[in-house]
């Protein structure tokens, strides 16, 4: 969410969007407080083990509609999972993924890649944000 707005918003908004992330702003006093708890839950991050890498996807990516958007198509094509994993890995660890899945001859495993995708979104750690 684009901090400026936020910034804007009551102590009682701040709740309500505390209460959707799934964070009590009640200790907090000032909006000032609730803000600054909101924008602790969306930094945490969780990691996730997949193909010998230890990959952090960070909460506030987690919650992208764009990647909601393109997961809850039924027809979801590879390249759009690609870009699911390229939005929650960004591209320095996404760049990792692919190396991982690419054989010494330039190949890319898309099993290797599909597994990964699945380690994503099935993780409990994430689930559980």
């Amino acid at each position: 969410m684009d901090k400026g707005c936020m910034a804007r918003m009551s102590a009682a908004e701040l709740d309500e969007y505390g209460e959707i992330l799934g964070v009590s702003t009640a200790p907090a006093k000032t909006a000032d407080e609730k803000m600054r708890l909101i924008e602790r839950r969306r930094a945490r991050t969780a990691s996730v083990r997949a193909l010998g890498l230890d990959l952090e996807v960070p909460v506030k990516r987690a919650r992208d509609k764009r990647a909601s958007d393109l997961m809850a198509k039924a027809d979801i094509t590879d390249a759009e999972v690609e870009e699911v994993m390229r939005i929650l890995l960004g591209d320095e660890q996404m760049a990792d993924v692919e190396r991982a899945c690419t054989d010494e001859d330039g190949t890319v495993d898309v099993d290797a890649m599909a597994l990964a995708f699945a380690k994503l979104v099935t993780s409990d750690e994430l689930k559980n944000f």
